[in-house]
């Protein structure tokens, strides 16, 4: 797109990740967090926008296209709202517009992409294995279960913070196929679907296979979830300041009937010393109008694309000629350049945003 549009192509880094450090050390303190929000990185990138055009006098009258997906989606959205002065258009991938704590959507929506591809006797018997899971805990008649998962002996079947964190991991399983390897949502439902495996016994089967060749035990524990945002933790996978910003601002919490909201509000006090974000969702939602972004002054200058299939569209916008809507697909699968293997739907809808993104520059 921006050779064909005769354009500069730029990637920009966030704040806090990668090699993008406010702080000399590197440090990922509380105190140094205080500096990681939305609108410190959406300045960065009007920061950053600035000095290209000083510095680059064949840049002073170009216009500038913003591209994102997910969390950058929902920045490049933001951006073109808070900074009209410099933003002529954008396209928003599997953007999130709504802070939300308790997205107990997203695991809804899990659920749903799994019967949406595979029907619904896979959906069903991912339920009977939770709820069989769930009577084992309940029954306390947990060894076996824990055996076959591997877990190692600090898993505390009685304490809730344990049991929430394996249940929660079973469901961040299924939705990283979801979101991320949707082309495996078919095998994962095969191997559910076994006609030799019981519909108690198929899903314990499944996790089982997942740790089967792994030498070292598996820590299911609260707090092997917890040392995951320790202020040491590795700094090139993103994992504390990601969760600080969810703690802090998004909320965006996957929550189910068997891991609530309290679990993951419990982990940002125990992580960061943060209360409920309630006020700062609040906020942000005020100031840039969560899922009524069309009402936004700049509402005509953001398309936004949706994998059917993708959890986050739930928070997003998907309503309106400036929205799209992609079946059969998941989280960002448009972003990637236009080729001889995208479907019918996908190619069109490729297309219908570079028309749209022309549209913002054919003046120059």
């Amino acid at each position: 797109m921006a050779v064909e549009n005769g354009g500069m192509l730029y990637y920009t880094e966030h704040r806090y990740y990668g090699q993008s450090w406010p702080h000399a050390n590197n440090g990922l303190s509380v105190e140094q967090l205080q500096h990681l929000s939305l609108q410190q990185a959406l300045a960065d990138l009007a920061h950053f926008i600035r000095h290209q055009k000083l510095h680059n006098p064949q840049l002073k009258q170009s216009k500038v296209l913003l591209i994102g997906g997910s969390y950058s989606g929902s920045m490049v959205a933001w951006m073109t709202q808070l900074y009209p002065e410099l933003i002529a258009a954008s396209w928003a991938s599997s953007a999130p517009l709504l802070a939300k704590a308790d997205f107990h959507e997203y695991m809804e929506l899990v659920s749903s992409a799994l019967q949406l591809s595979y029907g619904r006797n896979c959906t069903e018997r991912l339920e009977r294995g939770l709820q069989h899971l769930a009577a084992l805990f309940r029954a306390n008649e947990t060894k076996s279960l824990l055996q076959a998962l591997n877990a190692c002996e600090n898993f505390n079947a009685n304490d809730a913070l344990d049991r929430m964190s394996l249940l929660n991991g079973i469901g961040n399983y299924f939705a990283l196929i979801v979101q991320s390897y949707s082309a495996y949502i078919p095998d994962v439902c095969k191997a559910l679907l076994r006609p030799q495996s019981s519909e108690e016994q198929a899903l314990l089967q499944l996790l089982a296979q997942l740790y089967a060749d792994e030498t070292q035990c598996q820590d299911f524990s609260y707090r092997a979830m917890l040392q995951l945002f320790a202020e040491q933790a590795d700094q090139r996978a993103g994992t504390r300041a990601w969760f600080y910003q969810t703690c802090s601002q998004f909320g965006w919490f996957t929550t189910t009937s068997a891991v609530p909201l309290s679990y993951f509000e419990r982990l940002c006090r125990d992580a960061f010393g943060l209360g409920q974000p309630q006020a700062s969702i609040a906020q942000l939602n005020a100031q840039f109008g969560g899922l009524q972004f069309e009402q936004s002054e700049r509402y005509r200058e953001v398309i936004f694309t949706h994998g059917q299939l993708d959890p986050w569209r739930a928070l997003g916008q998907q309503r309106g000629n400036q929205a799209i809507v992609l079946a059969g697909y998941s989280h960002v699968e448009d972003l990637a350049s236009i080729s001889v293997s995208d479907s019918v739907s996908m190619n069109l809808a490729k297309l219908r945003v570079m028309s749209f993104l022309r549209r913002h520059i054919a003046a120059i």
